[in-house]
């Protein structure tokens, strides 16, 4: 968990630190969340994490269940699915949209998340979850289009919750392909191959997470 900083509203902190956590991708789908064990940590009362909590299942973030406390939700296989099929939708688009609007300066910083993607330590899966995510934000930030821009942050926490399936793949040399094949696009000024790159890389993951879903439902 990152450090604790306790402004001035504790509930607003004790939200904020919590939501950031999952977000972050410190907290993985499935994982229990203690109230009592989170209000000691964060040196605060039980009320404000319940309510932190509360909150947080109405964004679909947090499950709770009578008797049993709370836990970073868990998408199923059909939400999965949705959700990388919409990720494709903008992604793509933004990345047709990026070919012909982003500067210089947006594409070298696009081309600087990938070097710092590379250079991470193997096992930071949460740091290297980071990274790939600023990526492809930096991407739909490029084709400068403001709505497409909203409805893909809206997108963020089910692309969190989705992501969590499989960790441990943004340094595999076949992401880095599909990576650097999506900038070679951009930077070639292509937009139809930009989305192509672009839709190739998100139903890749798609696969490979619906993948992991079935083998976890096997076991």
């Amino acid at each position: 968990m990152p450090p604790f900083e306790r402004p001035h509203s504790v509930r607003e902190a004790a939200y904020a630190h919590l939501r950031e956590a999952i977000l972050g991708g410190l907290l993985s789908p499935g994982t229990r969340i203690l109230e009592a064990g989170l209000a000691r940590e964060l040196g605060v009362s039980r009320t404000p994490v319940r309510e932190a909590l509360q909150r947080l299942a109405q964004e679909g973030l947090v499950e709770l269940s009578p008797g049993k406390g709370a836990r970073v939700r868990m998408l199923s296989p059909a939400e999965v699915q949705e959700v990388y099929e919409v990720r494709a939708l903008l992604e793509s688009e933004a990345a047709a949209l990026a070919a012909q609007r982003a500067s210089a300066a947006e594409l070298e910083t696009l081309g600087g998340l990938l070097r710092t993607l590379e250079a991470l330590p193997p096992e930071d899966y949460t740091k290297q979850m980071q990274v790939d995510f600023a990526f492809h934000t930096a991407l739909v930030e490029a084709a400068h289009h403001k709505t497409l821009a909203r409805i893909y942050a809206g997108l963020r926490s089910s692309l969190v919750l989705a992501r969590g399936f499989q960790r441990t793949l943004s340094q595999h040399p076949r992401t880095r392909e599909q990576h650097w094949a999506i900038l070679a696009a951009l930077r070639a000024r292509d937009p139809e191959q930009a989305a192509r790159a672009a839709r190739a890389h998100i139903h890749y993951f798609r696969d490979l997470v619906a993948r992991s879903l079935l083998e976890a439902a096997r076991v």
